[in-house]
């Protein structure tokens, strides 16, 4: 980010990092080689491209488990990325089996409070 920045191309460039889930804020046993899948809460990230920069949005519960404000769907999150990149989620359509399909499906809204 911070040479995106200093080259003057952060303002242009969309940086997304995320994942398609979560992981659980726990162990399930005391001998777990690792934490299971968590699809209910978990973090995404993301910069430049028209993006505010320095905010948190949204939480969860004291454990980590469920969200608790300002939850964001997988077809907002989608139709806010596809806005950053400019594109009209509502319009950018592929066909299939001779029917069109939004990615967003008939869902999706911007995620207005990460928008500069």
């Amino acid at each position: 980010l911070k040479d995106l920045k200093q080259r003057g191309l952060l303002e242009d460039t969309l940086v997304v990092w995320t994942t398609e889930f979560g992981r659980t804020p726990f162990n399930n046993t005391a001998d777990a080689k690792g934490r299971e899948h968590h699809p209910w809460a978990f973090s995404s990230w993301l910069a430049g491209a028209g993006v505010k920069p320095g905010i948190v949005y949204g939480s969860t519960d004291e454990h980590g488990l469920r969200v608790a404000e300002n939850g964001v769907d997988v077809h907002d999150f989608h139709a806010t990325i596809l806005h950053l990149m400019g594109f009209d989620h509502e319009r950018l359509t592929f066909r299939h089996s001779g029917r069109d399909y939004r990615l967003t499906d008939v869902h999706g809204k911007l995620v207005s409070g990460v928008l500069a």
